[in-house]
């Protein structure tokens, strides 16, 4: 039943060690009148790489994935694993051999987890609570979860977004002039019904509508759910879209600059993907990558800005291959304050970025040594303040 050509292989590999420690240093400051802090760090013990998707604050824990073993983790502020349970197999409450997509807190303290085709809840004690089917054309195995599933609510219901799209690159279903007429955004999924709908089409100005090709590798998104709004930014655009959630239909867009953006020729439906122009737009080309709410006034815009063809050669060996989250060089925050953006940027922190944890505060996991195998993962939180 299942076709893998178009599979989508996530790899990701991460892992949490337990030791915390409390430091504060100095960071980042090209942005007018701000710094990016380190404030805090911990690390979390695991034989394999894992995952942190998500923070609960009236929990006070972390939700993580581990690597290879498939085990939900709840982990301390400080790093120590309190809680470990695997959903693998078969049988009630079990998920098959699916690893999850999303991983997250949701409403009533329900522990979300987006699979595939599948989206379940659990209580704190992982009793399933509901299992809902997701109707999705593209398989996808994944290692780890990419991120957490969001959701609003709505009469007292949650609403989640859900589907591939959410965290892939869109461009992963357009196999035809009709695939890219009908995409949209998001899927919806409403749990006391069961229903999924489609929902936000690509508006008609957007770089996907402007062109009968397709930016591969380029099509992916982020976004946050606030105040009854939709908050979204495409890989390439140059705004941020607002949109109601009442009705989902567009507000406004909230413009944003880029000091550089290096921009590649869009390819035709069907091109293989050994072309090298599959490189450029892949590995070479500039991108939005995150747009996180940090706090009620702030949000931050992290992006690459992209490698010429020289710079690319240059970077690139056998030994040692151009990696587009190793090129710190490249690397940018931009700083939004009440819906405007601030002049000037900041370097991102060296790690992932992933996810706000309010009071304008982001976690970041760091590299891990390229030298030795750790049985750690190491995490940072920054903080962005206002220099006086």
């Amino acid at each position: 039943m299942m076709n893998f050509k178009y599979g989508y292989y996530l790899l990701a590999l991460l892992l949490f060690a337990a030791c915390g420690k409390s430091e504060e240093s100095k960071h980042f400051s090209n942005a007018s009148g701000y710094e990016l802090v380190k404030v805090d760090s911990f690390q979390v013990e695991n034989l394999t790489r894992v995952r942190i998707t998500d923070f609960s604050e009236s929990e006070n824990i972390y939700l993580g994935y581990s690597e290879a073993e498939n085990d939900v983790l709840e982990i301390s502020p400080e790093g120590n694993i309190i809680k470990r349970v695997n959903l693998s197999g078969d049988g009630p409450g079990k998920l098959r051999n699916y690893g999850p997509m999303g991983l997250s807190f949701g409403p009533d303290q329900k522990r979300v987890l987006q699979m595939p085709f599948v989206l379940a809840t659990y209580n704190q004690a992982y009793e399933q609570l509901e299992n809902m089917s997701i109707r999705s054309p593209l398989p996808v195995r994944s290692i780890i979860p990419s991120g957490k599933t969001a959701y609003f609510m709505e009469e007292n219901h949650p609403r989640y977004l859900v589907g591939p799209t959410t965290f892939l690159s869109a461009h992963l279903l357009i196999y035809n002039e009709v695939g890219r007429d009908t995409l949209q955004n998001f899927s919806i999924l409403y749990p006391e019904t069961g229903e999924l709908k489609s929902i936000i089409p690509y508006e008609a100005d957007s770089y996907y509508k402007k062109t009968p090709h397709i930016y591969t590798n380029l099509m992916a998104k982020s976004f946050f759910i606030s105040a009854n709004k939709l908050y979204v930014l495409q890989g390439l655009s140059e705004s941020i879209q607002v949109y109601d959630l009442l009705d989902f239909s567009l507000i406004k867009n909230i413009p944003l600059t880029h000091s550089d953006f290096i921009k590649y020729d869009p390819v035709p439906l069907g091109t293989v993907m050994d072309d090298p122009r599959i490189k450029q737009l892949s590995s070479m080309a500039g991108r939005n990558q995150k747009l996180l709410e940090i706090s009620e006034d702030y949000w931050l815009v992290s992006y690459f800005q992209g490698v010429t063809e020289s710079e690319y050669e240059l970077k690139n060996s056998e030994e040692q291959p151009f990696r587009l989250g190793d090129a710190y060089d490249k690397l940018k925050l931009l700083i939004f304050k009440n819906g405007r953006q601030v002049n000037g940027e900041l370097a991102a922190p060296k790690g992932i970025m992933l996810f706000s944890l309010g009071n304008n505060k982001v976690l970041v996991e760091e590299k891990p040594s390229e030298d030795i195998e750790e049985e750690v993962t190491r995490y940072s939180i920054y903080e962005l303040r206002a220099i006086n």
